[in-house]
């Protein structure tokens, strides 16, 4: 059923100014909401953005999944065919002017949280709960976001990284410099505990407990800190279990519902942005998909997700839908506890997720485990060592369970951020590690003293 917006009864005007206008609020002649009922319309936009399939930030859009793809290596770029594909980013590079817009609009969206978050005077009813709870979870999400995109894996041998500026409140004077990555981190996680006190039931504000501990288990992996992610991933999977066969199909293919153990995804009505995704799953078959990624199916057509994502002709058929679910959550158990030396417990999680896909499918044990691929393109894992075969099995399963999904950029980063290149019309495209951490919009780092650049930007 579709959200019924409640509009609100006062407005909050801004006064921007001419640089980070995404953190400069302040009421100008109007006064700011009080009341829950006031304060929803704020989430409700944000909400209603990622149901209709317009958001390109919190859980992401048919248009912002085609660009991680193009940006990463499961399409091959080289073959593109033109002129069909002539508005694919050939690499990351072609679009890094963008990342900073998305950096101001990701802030943006923290402002309207924190508007909620500061002004609402609760009554501690139900309404209040809801309305809070899915503040603090959409500020945590952004936040996460920013985090994946304009910072460094977090890596505790290198001592103090680079975080993002937190931003609590709104002051039109705040300048806020850098967290260290640690901090940025130690925030998040605060939000995301808050946002799961308030223990959101009530379906229409997505943020429910349930998506929002799934959110957490995935910030917990990002962390590496898989003690934390593994109780949260297996509550979860065991509560909303895995779908095999036509069951999976339907509900990756389903066009505009949310099926079988998806928790949240994007896209759930039809609207104005059917012409976006149309176009986008349109425009993704200009570029093949890659030999390498296909090479994974060593199963091929007994793997349901063979002919789910490609045809016979290379060209991409799954649904570009932004989602969480708890087949991620199966990955990430096998993954943690590989991390934590249980390699019984992580060939188990491995196991279940292929039995669900592979039709006789013959379990994987620690002495039937592929040899390491010394050839592929991750050479190393998210703790900066040489794969083993188990890993690298591990890390193989995501990479095709994921396709179309916007997740191999993001793994490609955070297990090593190896180099690679693409060519078109005689030149070489190459994407350095340093490309894998956007950076931080120019006029910011102008304008404000003290504010660091990422590594390898020159503006």
């Amino acid at each position: 059923m579709k959200r019924n917006l409640i509009i609100a009864l006062v407005l909050v005007t801004t006064v921007l100014s001419a640089c980070k206008k995404y953190l400069d609020i302040k009421p100008y002649g109007k006064t700011i909401p009080k009341t829950a009922e006031e304060f929803v319309a704020l989430l409700h936009s944000m909400l209603n953005n990622i149901d209709y399939g317009g958001d390109n930030l919190i859980l992401g859009s048919a248009n912002s999944l085609l660009n991680l793809e193009c940006y990463a290596d499961n399409l091959d770029a080289s073959i593109t065919n033109y002129p069909a594909g002539n508005s694919l980013p050939i690499y990351v590079g072609a679009n890094i002017n963008n990342k900073q817009k998305d950096y101001e609009d990701l802030y943006q969206r923290i402002r309207d949280c924190n508007i909620v978050i500061n002004n609402l005077k609760t009554d501690n009813t139900e309404l209040d709960k809801n309305v809070l709870g899915t503040a603090y979870a959409i500020r945590a999400v952004c936040y996460f976001q920013l985090m994946r995109q304009f910072c460094e894996p977090y890596n505790a041998q290198k001592g103090e990284q680079l975080g993002l500026p937190i931003v609590t409140d709104f002051d039109m004077e705040a300048r806020p410099l850098r967290s260290t990555l640690k901090q940025t981190m130690n925030f998040i996680e605060r939000d995301f505990k808050k946002a799961v006190d308030f223990k959101v039931k009530e379906e229409v504000y997505r943020f429910t407990e349930d998506v929002t501990q799934a959110h957490l288990a995935r910030f917990y992996f990002w962390a590496k800190e898989w003690d934390k992610a593994t109780p949260i991933a297996e509550a979860l999977l065991g509560k909303y279990p895995m779908q095999e066969g036509t069951a999976y199909t339907e509900m990756l293919q389903a066009r505009n519902a949310k099926k079988g153990n998806v928790l949240m995804r994007s896209f759930l009505f039809s609207g104005t942005t059917d012409i976006s995704y149309n176009s986008a799953m349109s425009i993704i078959k200009a570029r093949p998909v890659s030999k390498g990624f296909i090479d994974l199916f060593v199963e091929k057509e007994r793997d349901v997700r063979f002919n789910l994502m490609m045809d016979k002709k290379r060209q991409h058929t799954k649904n570009l839908m932004a989602n969480i679910r708890t087949d991620e959550m199966c990955l990430m158990l096998a993954e943690s506890y590989a991390h934590q030396g249980n390699s019984g417990k992580a060939l188990d999680y491995l196991n279940l997720l292929r039995a669900k896909r592979i039709t006789g499918y013959t379990p994987l044990t620690a002495t039937t485990l592929p040899a390491v691929d010394n050839s592929a393109l991750v050479q190393e894992d998210a703790m900066g060592k040489p794969l083993t075969p188990l890993m690298q099995a591990i890390l193989n399963e995501r990479r095709k369970e994921f396709y179309g999904e916007g997740d191999r950029w993001f793994e490609l980063k955070r297990n090593g951020s190896p180099t690679f290149w693409v060519a078109k019309d005689g030149l070489k495209y190459i994407t350095e590690p340093y490309l894998y951490t956007f950076p931080i919009p120019r006029t910011d780092v102008e304008l404000i003293d003290g504010l660091v650049q990422n590594p390898g930007y020159t503006f």
